[in-house]
């Protein structure tokens, strides 16, 4: 035990030093860029194999996202900001910025809603009388940027392994494709913040982006206003970075304080975000603090949800962890609370060494491989426990801004383990350990021979990162019925966010013998879902009823899982009755009642 302590404490001595001193052999790892290239410009421009990797990884996130933006069916809140961006597009045609129908849905900002309202105008020109696939356009391109964003600007920060392996989580979580999909407001944010967050760290080498990440936090502000949660993240790598780290560089090296940069940076976060929210161009202090004043009441009034096994009207700061735990696999939260660990260790070992370092250029590659540890922690921890004074949670969408940080430091966090089990396991034959440094995920090293240890570690952190994830969204019909290793189902855990109206209206079409009127039981906004679905096909009526209502009068009833969590359950009489479940993996969605239930087919 003595030995496998001494050699495991050898072997993460050896991994920090890789991630200090940018020592490496052949084997695939996210690795930080020495001093002078590590804020090295942002390519906008790629070589054309680039271009078509880019377009490949744009594709496999793409995909599903249409997929189930054309299947899905709509949610709760989609009617609400379709008409809000229906609304806008026609006053802004008109003129008409007096208008008091600007004030519909007033409690957000306006900007996703308006990019939905572009993206429908848009397409009556193809189809007039679809609505909500359109309005889902803008959330899937977004939600396609995302991933690409993580991986083309992570880069530089975290090396291209890390990057890449994070965005393919990403693209392929069932948890961040389903609301990828939906026309709601959080992806929108999710992806504007995140674009602003990962280009601080380009704005070191080039502070005219400061202006770009302006934008971006008053766009991301002016979808929703949690995206201000990000933002103090982005404030402190700031003064961490110019403050302690940039006084260890070399004099030559120390980047210059962008002082006018960072000024004009912040006057265009309000300009950003006001000219992106309309409504409130007329009276804008008046508007935006009426607006501001409804989310500080909603959340002092509460919010009557299920989570953790228990209704809540007020959800504890800890709950973000139990969400996060059950949304994402275990092969990334866990590696991402080693993360945590490793980040502490590497910044106390950095900031309080035991001797101090004999060269300059020796502390320079410090100082660029603890910043890119410090940029990750700092954003992973700003996340968590901002996000966590939320205390009020409609849905898991409300902490959508933790999945690219927190995804990224599950990659960084398990290639870090798996290296220190590859080198206590698979140790390198001395005449490798002078081979050259490398940052390419590849295990083709220079001299064309293949390196079945770098191709083995690399297929080792890609099914791990990317199997769980990938296995969910084949064979989870909607993807919102996925939990991780940790859990089955949603049901006994989690709120539930999808009611599957239309998929139980086609089980009840393809299994009446009779037809018969169907009572689809919601609340008060569930009139809206006539927006996307009729009222009546073939010897079906489909009529909207309140699940508070005493009698329901129908002859089969679609009674969504996500009230009967609340103890908004079907009547005593119908309870007895149920004839089938629509589900996704272990997860129930909706059940479906029939009063008469011989007039069914098996």
């Amino acid at each position: 035990m003595v030995i496998l302590r001494h050699s495991l404490s050898s072997a993460m001595a050896r991994v920090g030093a890789l991630f200090t001193a940018r020592i490496s052999g052949r084997i695939p790892i996210a690795l930080p860029t020495p001093a002078r290239n590590t804020h090295a410009r942002p390519r906008f421009f790629f070589s054309p194999g680039e271009w078509a990797f880019l377009v490949l990884l744009a594709l496999l996130a793409f995909i599903p996202r249409l997929i189930l933006a054309l299947r899905l069916d709509v949610s709760t809140d989609e009617p609400i900001y379709l008409a809000a961006g229906n609304w806008y597009i026609l006053l802004i045609k008109q003129l008409n910025i007096n208008s008091p129908h600007w004030l519909y849905n007033n409690e957000h900002p306006a900007f996703a809603k308006l990019l939905m309202g572009i993206s429908i105008n848009i397409a009556r020109h193809f189809h007039a009388s679809n609505q909500l696939f359109p309005a889902r356009i803008p959330s899937v391109l977004l939600g396609t940027l995302l991933v690409v964003a993580v991986y083309t600007l992570g880069r530089a920060p975290f090396g291209h392994l890390i990057a890449l392996l994070a965005a393919l989580s990403l693209a392929i979580s069932p948890w961040v494709v389903y609301f990828s999909s939906q026309a709601i407001l959080d992806t929108t944010m999710t992806a504007l913040i995140t674009f602003a967050y990962l280009l601080t760290w380009h704005a070191i080498r080039q502070p005219r982006l400061y202006l770009l990440c302006g934008i971006l936090i008053g766009l991301a502000g002016a979808s929703k206003y949690p995206a201000a949660l990000v933002v103090p993240g982005m404030i402190v790598f700031i003064a961490y970075y110019y403050g302690l780290l940039r006084r260890r560089l070399p004099v030559e090296q120390r980047p210059a304080l962008p002082w006018p940069w960072w000024l004009f940076g912040l006057c265009l976060i309000p300009l950003s975000f006001f000219l992106a929210d309309l409504p409130i161009w007329s009276d804008p202090l008046h508007r935006l603090a009426d607006s501001l004043q409804f989310s500080l009441g909603h959340a002092q009034t509460g919010h009557v949800t299920f989570w953790a096994g228990q209704i809540y009207n007020h959800v504890p700061p800890w709950m973000i962890l139990y969400v996060l735990f059950a949304k994402v696999s275990a092969f990334i939260t866990l590696p991402a609370l080693f993360f945590v660990i490793f980040a502490v260790v590497q910044l106390g070992r950095f900031h309080w060494p035991r001797q101090q370092k004999q060269t300059s250029e020796q502390s320079s590659t410090q100082v660029s491989a603890i910043a890119s540890i410090a940029f990750l922690f700092i954003w992973l921890m700003d996340v968590f426990l901002l996000f966590s004074q939320l205390n009020i949670l409609v849905g898991t969408h409300y902490y959508l801004p933790v999945a690219p940080p927190l995804f990224l430091a599950g990659a960084f966090g398990l290639t870090v383990l798996v290296r220190v089990l590859a080198r206590l396991l698979l140790p390198v034959r001395a005449s490798q350990k002078t081979a050259p440094a490398s940052a390419t995920i590849s295990p083709q090293p220079a001299g064309g021979k293949l390196d079945w240890r770098a191709g083995l570690i690399f297929a080792v952190l890609a099914v791990a990162l990317l199997g769980p994830h990938l296995i969910g969204l084949v064979t989870i019909p909607g993807a919102d019925g996925y939990t991780s290793e940790f859990f089955n189902g949603e049901n006994t855990s989690l709120q539930v966010m999808y009611s599957g109206y239309r998929d139980a209206d086609v089980w009840l079409m393809a299994h009446s013998k009779t037809g018969g009127k169907v009572g689809i039981v919601g609340g008060p906004a569930t009139p809206l879902w006539y927006i996307s679905n009729s009222r009546n096909e073939g010897k079906f009526q489909f009529v909207v009823t309140n699940y508070g209502n005493k009698d329901f009068p129908f002859d089969y009833l679609v009674w969504p899982v996500n009230l009967i969590q609340r103890q908004w359950g079907p009547p005593e009489p119908w309870r007895s009755h149920i004839v089938h479940t629509i589900q996704g993996g272990s997860t129930i969605y909706c059940i479906i009642m029939a009063h008469d239930p011989s007039t069914l087919t098996p």
